[in-house]
Order: structure tokens, then C-alpha cells, then sequence
């Protein structure tokens, strides 16, 4: 009797101490992604956005990169970001007529933004109308506290590199370097093949100058996490989404980007917006294990990255631990049960 008391003392002790821990602060999150050729990027925004609904993530801002020729991929972040229910949630892209974005720009066409921009509300107009991207992070930045912004990037790194060329200016007196050492935590980045090859974020189209710039030249307090390609690739979620999706900006985006709505599509991008809300843990469960020593070195000519030992540089790639179809089946559930909850709520107003 005495021993069997005792137990359930314990207990329920340790019960009302999990209940009266304070909740972990939301991450606060600025996404950066191409929002162009791979419908991935909006997998990721929609996951980023399931995340928030559940206290887990705040977005400051969203941003796109490189040059969409179609000029939708902001009008497309902004519906998004609307049909969740955060219509103000500020919008940039690459100004291709600002100083820091004439070089080194990648370019592709999206076969899905027009969709989702022609269908759903946003307030945002094409490309060339946005908020400069370079501006949105400056501003944005300057607002925060000390060491509280996770940057996450699915996409080319040419914003982060107008940010970091970046002067003092009436949004901040702090240089672009300036303001990522005193107000950014950790950069989350889909890019690269680990330990060694070619990827599309880190090398089409002339991407690969802006990727060593950004790894050559991050301030050194601020760590950067890469998901590499073969991450996301054994990782295949949305397979359900044609029987269970419901009407959505990520349904239409899917229905015009291949046969993305029945296949499923590797999930690069979800990956770093995962790791950057959750962790390489969450509530006991591993998802990936963190390769620390060392860093990432760009061939100027090819675009090809391989990790080195020297320097050993504030920089990590992931290797998976979860196994990749939980994982799948994971992502895919978080990102239903937020948009459903989305129809919902514009079905009662």
C-alpha cells in the first residue's frame, strides 16, 4: 500500500509540474522560398502555417526569391497566407531594379502561382510591386528582440546576400551584417547534397555565387542548418491529398504543377521548416541527427558543395533518423488538419 501511495504522489506531482510549465515561445519565423518551378516551397508555407495554428511558430514575414517570370510568386504567398486566416503577414520578393539584386539572379517559370494568385484573394500585386525583399528583412529585423528570428530558406540565397551586403538606412542604422549577428537565432536552409554534390537551390542558374557568399561571409554567432536534397527526397508526402485535400490554394497549386496532386512529391523544403519550429527532436522522438564538424565549400565554377573539416565554421547538415514514411504521413497530417480547420472558419463568416 505504502509503495503503491507513493507512486501516485509522484505522479501527480510530476503531473502538476508538466501543467504548470510555462509553454515554449513561439518560433519566430521569417520564410524566404523561390515560390516558383517546385510547388515544394508551397508545401512548406502551408506546414508553416499548420505550425502556427498550434502555437508553435510565429510568422513575421514571408519573402520569395529570384525572378518568377510570370511575376505571381508574391499575389501567391499572400493567398496563402490569407486562406489561413493571416492576410497581413508582410510579402517581399527580389527586386530584380534594387542595387544589391543586378547579379546573379536565378530565373524559372512557375506552372502554379498564376493558379493560386487567379483564384483566391490576396492583396498583393505582381512581383515587380512588392516590397523589395531586401527591405521587408531590414525592417522586419530591426523590430525584434535580441537573438529571437529563425530565417528559413527553401529557396535561392540572394535575399539573405542583399541582406548581408546591406548599409545602414532609415529602417535601421545597423548594416545588413549587423542586424543578422544581433537579431537572428539560426538560419534553417533546404539546400545542398551532403556530404558532396549538386543541388538546385545552391546551383541553378548561377545561384551557387550567392550561396558562397552567404557561406563565406554569415557572421559566425549564427549557426546554419542545412537539409540537404537526399533528405527530403526519401521523404514523399501528399499522396492522400487528392482524396482529402479540400478546395485550397495548395489543392489548385498542386492540381497545375505535374501530377503533384496524386503522386506526392519529395518534401525538401517541409524538412527545414520543421527542423527550424521543432527542432531535431520533439517530444521524445528523434528526427534527425545534426553533422557538426566542419562546414560547406562552393566550387565557383560548377555550383557543387562539399563538406570539408577545415574550416570548421558554425554550420550543420542533417541526416535522418525518423523513419522517412512516419515522417511522410507526419507532415501530411499537420498540413490537413490546418487546412481543414481554414475551410471551416471561412465557411462560417
Amino acid at each position: 500500500m505504502y509503495k503503491k501511495v507513493l507512486v501516485t504522489t509522484v505522479l501527480v506531482a510530476f503531473l502538476c509540474t508538466l501543467a504548470s510549465a510555462p509553454a515554449a515561445e513561439p518560433v519566430k519565423i521569417i520564410f524566404d522560398s523561390d515560390m516558383a518551378l517546385d510547388c515544394e516551397d508551397m508545401n512548406a508555407l502551408c506546414l508553416l502555417h499548420a505550425l502556427v495554428d498550434k502555437g508553435e511558430a510565429e510568422i513575421l514575414a514571408t519573402v520569395a526569391s529570384g525572378y518568377e517570370t510570370n511575376r505571381a510568386s508574391g499575389a501567391a504567398i499572400d493567398a496563402i497566407n490569407t486562406f489561413y486566416g493571416r492576410p497581413d503577414i508582410p510579402v517581399g520578393t527580389t527586386r530584380v531594379d534594387m542595387v544589391f539584386s543586378k547579379e546573379a539572379i536565378p530565373v524559372a517559370k512557375s506552372p502554379w502561382t498564376p493558379a493560386v494568385r487567379d483564384k483566391y484573394p490576396h492583396d498583393v500585386g505582381d512581383d515587380d510591386r512588392c516590397e523589395a525583399a531586401v527591405r521587408v528583412y531590414r525592417r522586419i529585423l530591426d523590430k525584434q528582440p535580441d537573438n529571437s528570428v529563425t530565417i528559413v530558406t527553401t529557396g535561392w540565397l540572394v535575399n539573405l546576400r542583399d541582406l548581408l551586403r546591406s548599409k545602414p538606412d532609415g529602417l535601421s542604422k545597423l548594416s545588413g551584417e549587423e542586424l543578422v549577428r544581433k537579431k537572428v537565432k539560426e538560419v534553417s536552409i533546404m539546400g545542398g547534397a551532403f556530404p558532396m554534390g549538386w543541388e538546385y537551390n545552391f546551383g541553378f542558374g548561377g545561384a551557387h555565387r550567392s550561396t558562397k557568399f552567404v557561406l563565406d561571409n554569415w557572421p559566425e554567432n549564427v549557426p546554419l542548418v542545412m537539409s540537404g536534397v537526399e533528405i527530403g527526397l526519401k521523404i514523399i508526402s501528399g499522396k492522400v491529398y487528392k482524396d482529402e485535400l479540400p478546395e485550397s490554394p495548395l489543392r489548385t497549386g498542386l492540381e497545375n504543377a505535374w501530377n503533384a496532386l496524386s503522386a506526392g512529391r519529395p518534401s525538401w523544403d517541409e524538412t527545414s521548416v520543421l527542423y527550424a519550429v521543432r527542432g531535431a527532436s520533439f517530444q521524445g522522438e528523434e528526427y534527425w541527427k545534426l553533422v557538426t564538424d566542419g562546414s560547406v565549400a562552393i566550387d565557383d565554377s560548377t555550383g557543387v558543395n562539399t563538406w570539408v573539416r577545415v574550416p570548421d565554421r558554425n554550420q550543420a547538415y542533417l541526416i535522418q533518423s525518423m523513419d522517412p514514411k512516419a515522417m511522410g504521413k507526419l507532415l501530411e497530417e499537420l498540413v490537413l488538419e490546418s487546412t481543414r480547420n481554414a475551410v471551416e472558419r471561412a465557411d462560417t463568416h
